[in-house]
This record gives C-alpha cells, structure tokens and sequence, in this order.
C-alpha cells in the first residue's frame, strides 16, 4: 500500500480491497478483493443472489461501500459518484439492457462518448470542434464494426433480436473509450452461436484496444472460454479464486456452484483459456 491515503495499490485498471456492503442488518458483499487490470477478462461468478451485481454497483459508485476501497489506476474513488467514475475511465452494461429505442443504433452507439465525457464543460457538448466531430465518427463506426453491427446503424433497436441489441450496448461501451470496462450478464438471451461470437469480440476487444474487462456471467462456457482470471462469491463471501482451470477443477467451487457442470469444464482444460 502506497504512503498516501488516497493512493491505492499499483493496478493499471480497477482495484477493489476488501469491500463490504450492508443493506439494514444484510450484508450483501464481505470482504470482496479483486483486481481487474488492462489487459485482462476477469470473471465474477457465482449463484443468484451472491453479491455480484452489489460488487459491481461498488466499483461504479451505485452503492457506497460500509467498508473497503475501490481504487481506478490508483486513485481511490471509494466516494466518487458515477459520472466521476466514467471520466476516469469505467464504463459499465447491465443486466438489464438500456437502450433508447426512439434513437438509432448509431446514435445509440454515439451516447457512449457522451457518457465517458459527463460532468465535463457542456460547452463542449453542445459546441463541438470539426476535429471532435470527426473524432467521435470514427469511434463510433470503428465501434460499430469491431461488434459486427453496422450494416445495423439505421436502424432501431426495437427492431432488432436479442443478440444484436447486446451488441449495440457493448459497441456503446467500446465507443466511450472506456480502460476498464464492467459487463453485467451480457450473454443473457443469447443462443449458443451468438454467445461463442460475442466471446470472440470480447477478446479482440482487449487485443486491440488493451482494455480490461469484468464480467459476470452465468454461461460457464463463455467464463472458461474467454477468462484469463476467475473471482467465486457464495452469499457475499470469496470462496476461490484462479485461473478457468483452477476453478473448474475445485472442489469448493464445485460444492458451492458448478456441480457436475464442473467435471464436463475440468476435462476440456485445452479449450478452457484462450488468452493467456
């Protein structure tokens, strides 16, 4: 721990250290440490009602911690409220999709720079330079490609399946530019084919532009598959944590939430990392 107080551990992405939450007399989240550096795809698994989404209203500010830290690149931003948090860099998808169907997927898409720039001069909002206008262009169509989706950009959302709308909500995340980058359940509603596929976007995503991820999920085949680095949370508590190997061959994890899902992921250890 560095000397000052308001300097945290040398993490180039998000640094959470022993974070607890508590709503009344419920203690949501106890003692959750965690590092998600550039870089990376790091996973936060475990059972419905584990703490997992608190974990992640903690690192973006929805909910102040009772206790612990939460550090981005080193700064500690335990009380900074979210807006402040996405202009250091933390961008963030629910589980619950938030897309505005009045606006097209581009303009959709276009919103993620908005939100990487909130609380900023609204001069600059309202009065962008040629050069800023052309800067955000070419973010979000880069955007659009890099997910698959711009032969999508005219059109709605509502018009679009499932699949495709998480692909819009994580093409506006990668336009924000946003380091670190937190996904809350992005493969629900996807069928086996676009789930694979998203996972392949995920890793290009932190090839090319050296981002770092976490992301919670329930689909273990795209945690092995795409996860360099696994964090397991049973009602509120750190259970294990390792690589997908690791994790798939425990037994406490194996107790606690894979189950038999976890001898099928243990004897395909040659397809469980593909980032390393």
């Amino acid at each position: 721990m560095n000397a000052r107080s308001n300097e945290g551990p040398p993490v180039d992405g998000l640094a959470v250290e022993g974070v607890v939450v508590r709503f009344g007399g419920l203690v949501a989240v106890d003692g959750q440490t965690l590092q998600a550096p550039r870089g990376r795809i790091t996973g936060l698994i475990g059972p419905n009602g584990a703490g997992k989404t608190t974990t992640f209203n903690a690192c973006t500010g929805l909910v102040r911690p009772s206790e612990g830290k939460v550090y981005l690149f080193g700064e500690d931003v335990t009380q900074a409220p979210p807006q402040a948090r996405a202009r250091k860099g933390l961008g963030r998808t629910f589980q619950r999709m938030e897309l505005f169907d009045t606006l097209t997927v581009r303009e959709n898409v276009k919103l993620g720079r908005e939100a990487a720039m909130a609380g900023k001069n609204p001069l600059k909002h309202i009065r962008a330079t040629a050069s800023q206008t052309n800067r955000l262009r070419k973010l979000t169509e880069s955007s659009l490609e890099m997910c698959g989706i711009g032969h999508l950009a005219g059109r709605r959302p509502a018009d679009l399946s499932t699949g495709q709308r998480r692909l819009v909500e994580l093409a506006r995340c990668i336009a924000g530019e946003f380091p670190i980058m937190l996904l809350d359940e992005p493969s629900s509603g996807l069928d086996g084919k676009e789930t694979e596929a998203f996972g392949k976007i995920l890793r290009d995503v932190v090839a090319e532009r050296n981002v770092g991820i976490l992301i919670v999920e329930h689909d273990m085949a795209l945690v092995m598959s795409t996860c360099n680095y696994i964090h397991v949370l049973d009602f509120g508590k750190p259970i294990f944590e390792g690589t997908p190997a690791e994790v798939a061959a425990s037994p406490v994890v194996r107790a606690a939430y894979l189950g038999s899902e976890a001898e099928g992921l243990a004897s395909a250890d040659d397809d469980l990392v593909t980032l390393h």
